[in-house]
């Protein structure tokens, strides 16, 4: 691995003659690309390509698939990029699409065949180009957004190569937005918080839902910071699709970084609100006391009509009352009163 080069002990000084000039070097690795992992989805399992390997991500007791992921967003993509698949996208495929769009404008200088010269007005690109498998129609030319993402159990990942690329489908763009607009109304930044990403359950096919976990930490935010000016975030977001030529696949890949699910903290409760299971707890909650405050209530202005009753019936049975003179401080009978006078 790279990480492992060293010059020899005792290599030397350079050269005067090349009159202190310290080139960065950066032409030796022009035009190669360096392996990136990438966060995949096939139905609602989610996965990892690494170095030609695909490889699901299994709960930790087994028990089947993991139904979320926890990362940290490092940086998004600023355009809605495209992808054509002549015959549709086959889960799991490395073949490349047959026409594509990293800015959604035009196709890529790369495309041999491309569809159309502009996305806009692309017949691949129009509402009804194609018909999904519920009958509904579609694009034949998908959207999505690619977001560079680390898993938060391991930020650093460096057997996995990094960060890793995540496309959100057209799907969940909506829900991608509404996260963000969630998290700048508390005056987050998305990538100051750890996310987590799991699927829809009452939607049969994989939408996402994303909620946020709780704050990174300061010891954290200095990882990220970093991450988000890393050319391999760059080549990431930048790139035109994803069946690229991967590196040499390593004799064994590492565990997955993603079998550490991050805590829930009461700080970011107060940062992003209760959560859907909180909300109807509460809601369930309020009526019940609401019901019980209304059979309370009810109770108390039973007794008091009914002491009201007997008061009213008991007055009838009574003569008027009088007010007595002052020495005696009580109120007596009429007859009573006489009585006392003769």
């Amino acid at each position: 691995m790279s990480n492992d080069l060293s010059l020899p002990n005792g290599f030397g000084a350079v050269s005067s003659a090349f009159g202190g000039n310290k080139s960065s070097n950066d032409e030796l690795g022009a035009g190669v690309a360096s392996s990136y992992g990438i966060i995949g989805i096939k139905g609602k399992v989610w996965s990892t390509r690494f170095a030609g390997k695909d490889t699901p991500l299994m709960r930790e007791d087994g028990d089947g698939p993991r139904g979320s992921i926890e990362v940290v967003i490092i940086k998004s993509a600023t355009a809605i990029s495209k992808i054509f698949y002549k015959g549709g996208y086959t889960d799991g495929s490395n073949a490349a699409p047959d026409c594509w769009s990293s800015n959604g404008v035009t196709p890529d200088a790369s495309v041999q065949n491309k569809c159309n010269k502009t996305c806009a007005d692309c017949p691949m690109n129009a509402w009804g180009s194609r018909v999904t498998e519920a009958g509904k129609p579609g694009k034949a030319c998908a959207d999505s957004r690619r977001i560079a993402v680390t898993p938060i159990a391991d930020i650093d990942n460096e057997l996995f190569g990094g960060p890793m690329l995540l496309r959100v489908p057209a799907a969940s763009l909506k829900e991608l937005k509404a996260y963000g607009d969630l998290l700048s109304g508390y005056q987050v930044p998305y990538y100051a918080a750890v996310t987590r990403i799991s699927f829809d359950p009452k939607e049969a096919y994989p939408k996402f839902v994303f909620s946020a976990i709780r704050p990174i930490t300061d010891a954290e935010a200095v990882k990220i910071i970093a991450l988000r000016e890393d050319k391999r975030v760059t080549t990431i977001l930048n790139e035109s699709y994803d069946a690229r030529p991967v590196a040499e696949e390593p004799e064994e890949l590492p565990a997955s970084p993603f079998e550490k699910p991050a805590q829930v903290t009461s700080q970011v409760k107060k940062a992003t609100g209760p959560t859907e299971e909180e909300k109807a707890a509460e809601a369930a909650a309020k009526v019940l006391a609401e019901k019980k405050a209304a059979k309370k209530a009810a109770a108390a202005a039973a007794a008091a009509e009914a002491a009201r009753l007997a008061a009213a019936a008991e007055d009838d049975d009574e003569d008027e009352v009088v007010e007595a003179p002052a020495t005696a401080g009580v109120p007596v009978s009429f007859d009573a009163l006489l009585d006392k006078l003769l």
